[in-house]
């Protein structure tokens, strides 16, 4: 009677323990719903703007209900070259060998990285300088719900392009 009774209560509680667990595997896709640029004024308040200029920190703020997100500025690629003369060094695979790089274009590659980003109030943000002026391509990579997990969802996220002024 005892024995019974206890597979009637564990045939009760398995379907709930079981929906629980798929509940919490149900992670979604990370969206972005804009960047925006701030820059600190004299008074040291933020104030918006559309485009940055060389030489000046500013704060590239992303809006997203990501977990995590890394801006890529696209601002600095430096290329290793071969000793006495302008030619590219490469590697094994036939990829150039980076000094440091902000490109998303070189995700995967060695000293390539994209700017972590902490938590405000108005969103995930970074500060950056660019050290240059012209057109620069933006992209944001958000994440949900940590790495190399069968739930890991990724997202690249263009956000166009920077047209950062000269001095």
């Amino acid at each position: 009677m005892k024995k019974i009774k206890n597979l009637i209560i564990v045939g009760v509680l398995a379907p709930f323990i079981f929906f629980s667990c798929l509940q919490e595997d149900i992670v979604p896709v990370p969206t972005v719903q804009g960047i925006q640029l701030y820059m600190t004024d004299i008074e040291g308040n933020d104030s918006l703007i559309s485009q940055p200029t060389v030489n000046k920190t500013f704060r590239f703020v992303v809006d997203t209900d990501a977990d995590i997100a890394t801006v890529w500025p696209g601002g600095e690629r430096r290329i290793v070259k071969k000793v006495n003369t302008e030619t590219d060094s490469l590697d094994m695979f036939g990829h150039p060998v980076l000094i440091v790089s902000d490109y998303y274009m070189d995700y995967g590659l060695v000293k390539a990285r994209g700017y972590k980003t902490a938590l405000g109030e108005t969103g995930w943000y970074t500060s950056y300088t660019y050290k240059e002026s012209g057109e620069f391509n933006v992209n944001v990579v958000v994440t949900n719900h940590g790495y190399s997990s069968a739930d890991y969802k990724q997202v690249v996220h263009e956000a166009g392009t920077v047209t950062v002024l000269p001095e």
